[in-house]
């Protein structure tokens, strides 16, 4: 019979291979557990590693990074910290001026204005650079050096009278120099700093039109060197004091000191402020026809100036000023021999309409009268005038594209009512319509 070896060999079969079965099952079982535990052994030492590199990291998070200039070896310093409290701000500007008088020299055709003078010019109107550390609260302690190049830094240093035209973007000139500090809410500088009066400042880019008015060439200071104190009265209501060497002088030219005040609001949409300056320093005279008393004679300015932004795109602005300089004795022209108290005053208006975040049109009219042409030009009744218009556009956020048409116009006794470069080398017009664009790039 076959059955009986059939199942013979199935016992054997299930004979040899169960035990064997049985050791693989084993060994399998062992290699698991190996495996295991070197994963195992691997967390212990990742786990170990990861806490090293967290010690290590506070470590250096607590240590001050080195300062570059003393090496990796050096001590730490806070030059990182200091640095990272100064502001730089600052501009580059550049022009095309045409006066369309088309005079024949085109050197200082347009003398109505305070810095753009050339007629059919490119020109490099400024470069500056702003360090500015505020000090803004009570104890803090701060500066300001502010660095002009350019053709404006030729005018303001009076290099620009001096040296030919064509060599004034090498000018430089210290535009703002001084110490701050915070004493209790009461802000001192110490050093050189733009006046306080007029409504206009130096920098044209922060002005709504390129040329500077009638009212901050003729009728006021540009800067003065001194010890200026300013704080808060309440949250509207400002001061500012200040013991100055005089008007426009680094150096005091006599033994006598100028003295600088405002007052000053600011609620809602209206912004103003009224200012003094009151010295005897010699120094306001314009035309260098006419001397004063060893300069011991006093003088005296009065301005007063307002912003009113009558909603988000339309803003209104005034400025209007006084002044009296005693005893001035004239040298030439039609008051030669005597001595007066010059007195000149002016009124400037101004609008400007943001037709969008990026277009908008200034329109400023001014009217200046020079009673003895003490501050304009030598003559008797001078009168000036002045109508602007600028057209702004961005074409980014920080570069500024401005298109700007002016008219000016001279009368005064004693000058056959000519002034302005007009054709021919001696030509003059008591009028002149000038024409700029100008490109900046501001940073902040």
């Amino acid at each position: 019979m076959r059955t009986r070896p059939m199942t013979a060999a199935i016992a054997a079969t299930l004979l040899w291979f169960g035990p064997r079965a049985a050791l693989a099952d084993s060994a399998a079982d062992a290699r698991m557990a190996a495996m295991e535990a070197r994963i195992t052994q691997l967390e212990d030492k990742l786990a170990t590693s990861q806490k090293t590199i967290d010690e290590q990291s506070e470590l250096l998070k607590q240590q001050a990074t080195p300062a570059v200039s003393q090496g990796t070896a050096a001590p730490a310093s806070g030059l990182d910290a200091f640095l990272n409290t100064v502001q730089i701000n600052g501009y580059v500007a550049a022009s095309y001026e045409y006066s369309f008088n088309n005079p024949n020299n085109p050197i200082g055709a347009n003398a109505t204005n305070q810095f753009n003078l050339d007629h059919n010019t490119f020109n490099l109107d400024g470069a500056k650079i702003e360090l500015y550390r505020p000090a803004t609260n009570p104890g803090d302690a701060g500066f300001q050096l502010d660095l002009l190049f350019g053709a404006d830094a030729g005018v303001a240093g009076g290099y620009r009278f001096t040296t030919p035209g064509f060599a004034a973007d090498n000018f430089s000139y210290v535009q703002d120099m001084n110490i701050q500090y915070n004493w209790d809410n009461v802000l001192f500088k110490f050093g050189k700093w733009e006046t306080l009066l007029g409504y206009e400042v130096f920098d044209s880019v922060a002005n709504k039109n390129i040329t500077h008015g009638l009212l901050f060439t003729y009728a006021i200071p540009l800067v003065h060197t001194g010890l200026q104190a300013s704080g808060k009265i309440n949250e509207s209501f400002g001061w500012a004091g200040a013991l100055v060497n005089g008007w426009n002088n680094a150096t005091d030219t006599n033994d006598n000191k100028g003295l600088l005040g405002q007052l000053n609001y600011s609620g809602g949409p209206l912004t103003t402020a009224l200012n003094m300056y009151y010295g005897a320093d010699g120094n306001t005279g314009f035309s260098g026809q006419t001397v004063e008393h060893a300069g011991s004679d006093p003088a005296i300015v009065l301005d007063w100036n307002a912003n009113f932004a009558a909603n988000d795109a339309l803003t209104f602005w005034a400025n209007a000023d006084w002044g009296l300089q005693k005893n001035v004795v004239f040298v030439s022209g039609p008051n030669l021999g005597r001595t007066i108290d010059s007195v000149w005053y002016g009124l400037a208006l101004g609008t400007q309409y943001a037709f969008n975040d990026k277009t908008s049109l200034a329109v400023r009219g001014e009217y200046l009268r020079d009673a003895d042409g003490y501050r304009i030009l030598v003559g008797k009744n001078t009168n000036a005038y002045s109508l602007t218009a600028t057209l702004a556009y961005k074409l980014t956020t920080n570069l500024l594209a401005r298109a700007e048409f002016r008219y000016d116009a001279l009368t005064s006794d004693g000058n056959g009512d000519h002034f302005f470069p007009s054709g021919g080398p001696s030509d003059l017009s008591n009028n002149n319509y000038q024409g700029l664009v100008q490109v900046a790039y501001i940073f902040d």
